[in-house]
């Protein structure tokens, strides 16, 4: 089966809380006209600032950084009238995407600060906030992630910064605290009753994978396709299936007929290889059935070989449906149900739906020396393909076994689960 990638990063991009929104949900630093109550401005610096603030809000940042320069000038300044002159350089910075500057500016905000009551906790939460931001634009992940995570231990609540903050640590590359965050946000979700986020569910399952975390991968992109079932999910989870170490030879055909019933299939590899699999398994009017498939999409048949092959699986066909009768009187002889249980399989393939799984449901009561678990499966299977939705449901759930068996069944279970 061909596998495919989707990038961490390509996730990033189409999900979360876009950069813009979250630069505009970050309030802009308080200047002098909006400063919190506190001691008063002297004229000869309360002027400029708010001439600066004109500018700034004409976004003519040059002129306002004079302004600024021109009250920071004023001799004998109070701490309070330095803190609101660095409030109104740390807009400007934010403004101009100026990320160390406004590191260092809100550094010495928190620290002039630290033992007054100037600056309000909520008024700190959106400082730390638009910080974290700033760097965020500058592509300065790994500082972003700094700022939102210091703005959420000092309360920060809001659903932006925490979305931010996820992004942050995933785009500086630290994957295993970008997952930690995503576990978090979605465990919240199952607490509430809520479903998770299906971009949180994507993008923590490809962090998994980069993680090399193949079981936690699987366990995300199996909530995937419970709860947001598409065709893109499940070919990644299917092909987790195909990358198991233990998956039996014996079921790797079975992989194929769950990947077609939920039609994950789409290049000409998919269709050559599960003919293949069907053919060598005895299984020639499956194979002829998903050729057919294949040629419609204008995938098969378009080469010599494969005409040939064509040919050869109608043959192969025509010789079963003459030697049915003789085929079907030996198998019941046989003290083994193998080959009236196969028989029964070919006989669906052939549209003898009733009479095939009346053999199979016979075959398996006589008994199965090899693999029994395998073979109920596939009557499970053959039931779920017949539209017998309610009878698959009870075999499949009589069924379980290692290698690749218990996953496929409750795959199974799931694609023909009844929303």
């Amino acid at each position: 089966m061909t596998k495919r990638i989707v990038h961490l990063a390509a996730l990033l991009a189409c999900s979360l809380v876009a950069p813009a929104a979250l630069a505009q949900a970050a309030a802009a630093p308080a200047t002098a006209a909006s400063a919190p109550a506190g001691p008063s401005l002297r004229n000869e610096v309360r002027t400029p600032l708010l001439e600066a603030q004109t500018l700034i809000g004409e976004k003519k940042y040059g002129p306002a950084k004079l302004k600024v320069q021109e009250a920071a000038g004023a001799a004998n300044k109070t701490p309070y009238e330095d803190y609101i002159t660095t409030r109104v350089l740390l807009s400007i910075a934010n403004a101009e995407d100026d990320a160390p500057t406004a590191n260092k500016l809100l550094e010495r905000i928190l620290q002039l600060t630290a033992n007054e009551t100037w600056l309000k906790p909520e008024d700190a939460l959106h400082l730390m906030h638009a910080a974290g931001i700033t760097h965020f634009r500058t592509k300065d992940y790994a500082q972003a992630a700094v700022w939102l995570e210091r703005n959420i231990k000092a309360g920060g609540t809001d659903e932006a910064v925490r979305d931010a903050r996820i992004r942050s640590y995933l785009l500086a590359g630290n994957l295993q605290r970008g997952a930690e965050l995503l576990d978090e946000e979605i465990a919240q979700s199952d607490k509430a009753g809520k479903a998770p986020s299906q971009s949180y569910l994507e993008i923590l399952a490809q962090a998994r994978s980069s993680l090399k975390d193949a079981a936690g991968a699987t366990r995300v992109l199996e909530r995937l396709v419970q709860l947001y079932p598409n065709k893109d999910h499940w070919r990644s989870l299917i092909n987790r299936l195909w990358a198991r170490a233990d998956l039996a030879t014996q079921l790797q055909l079975d992989v194929f007929r769950l990947a077609f019933q939920l039609g994950t299939h789409e290049e000409a590899t998919d269709f050559a290889e599960y003919v293949d699999f069907a053919q060598k398994a005895g299984f020639s009017a499956e194979a002829l059935r998903v050729f057919d498939q294949g040629a419609s999409a204008g995938l098969m048949g378009t080469n010599d070989a494969q005409k040939k092959l064509r040919v050869k699986l109608a043959q192969e066909v025509e010789q079963d449906r003459k030697t049915l009768a003789a085929d079907t009187a030996a198998a019941l002889k046989k003290p083994d149900g193998l080959a009236l249980f196969n028989l029964g399989f070919n006989m669906v393939a052939l549209q003898q739906v009733d009479k095939g799984l009346e053999l199979m449901e016979k075959g398996i009561a006589k008994g199965l020396a090899k693999r029994p678990a395998d073979a109920k499966l596939r009557l499970a299977v053959a039931y779920a393909q017949a539209g017998q939705t309610e009878k698959a449901q009870q075999a499949f759930a009589a069924v379980s076994g290692p290698e690749g068996l218990d996953d496929l069944v409750r795959y199974w279970q799931w694609a023909i689960r009844k929303n």
